[in-house]
């Protein structure tokens, strides 16, 4: 199976406009916590006996972390091989 899976993480109100512009654009990425290896492990773990029996069927995946305009979210998507 392949799994991506996006981190989407909201821009503080207090973030200046040069900077907001900078993040948006993918100039600036986000490098707090939690680690993208992180995020992957607890949505794989979610998953688990959901989309697939057990993620050790994982043989590909892709994690993203980037700011987005509004709200924060997480976006998976699963595929067979």
């Amino acid at each position: 199976m392949f799994i991506k899976i996006f981190a989407g993480y909201p821009i503080l109100k207090s973030t200046s406009k040069k900077h907001k512009t900078a993040m948006l654009a993918g100039i600036e990425h986000s490098i707090k916590k939690p680690d993208w290896n992180n995020v992957g492990k607890i949505v794989c773990d979610a998953l688990n006996g959901i989309s697939y029996k057990d993620d050790s069927q994982i043989v590909e995946s892709q994690m993203q972390k980037r700011y987005i305009a509004g709200p924060g979210i997480v976006e998976v998507w699963i595929s067979s091989l």
